[in-house]
């Protein structure tokens, strides 16, 4: 048999022995011995063999009159079923669309544009707002700046504030007001 006569035959000989005999062996040998360059080689090998038959198998499918000629009319048919669905779904949405009511572009730009436009305004707004909480916050306190961090607590607002519960609190006894959950 001559090579030239079958590529694809002699290709998938290349591609049955490199995957299946070199690229085991070279794998048993890189477990056996660690020449991890021998797995490499024969993975590249394998990888070409099967890139040539495929490549001969296309070029065989191409080199096809028969194939070149159900492609061409198929690719004919596809376009002529295309302008029809494009004819029919213009027509149809063409005339449905404003039966129904439902918004155009332009209209759903319009509003869409509007919508930023409210948008920005809140934001501008939420901004003023928080613009006039802060200096609000700064005028309100004006001992702020004397009292530290370590201050704030309820004696400090006792002290500052002028605050005096109403009645204190009874102190109870340690297990009077505990209850136990043992069993």
């Amino acid at each position: 048999m001559n090579a030239k006569q079958f590529p694809l035959l002699d290709d998938a000989a290349k591609l049955f022995q490199a995957a299946w005999i070199e690229l085991p062996t070279a794998a048993a040998q890189s477990l056996m011995k660690g020449d991890r360059e021998a797995v490499s080689r024969a993975g590249w090998k394998a990888y070409d063999a099967w890139v040539g038959l495929a490549n001969d198998a296309a070029n065989g499918l191409y080199a096809n009159r028969a194939f070149g000629e159900i492609v061409g009319r198929g690719v004919g048919a596809a376009l002529r079923v295309q302008r029809v669905v494009d004819a029919a779904a213009s027509a149809v949405f063409g005339n449905l669309w404003p039966a129904i009511g439902l918004p155009t572009e332009s209209v759903v730009a319009a509003i869409r544009d509007e919508v930023t436009a409210l948008r920005q305004e809140v934001r501008a707004l939420g901004d003023d707002l928080r613009v006039a909480r802060t200096e609000e916050r700064e005028t309100d306190d004006d001992f702020a700046a004397a009292r530290s961090a370590e201050a704030q607590n309820a004696a400090a607002a006792m002290i500052w504030n002028g605050y005096r519960p109403a009645a204190p609190r009874a102190r109870r006894g340690r297990k009077e007001g505990k209850k136990s959950v043992a069993l």
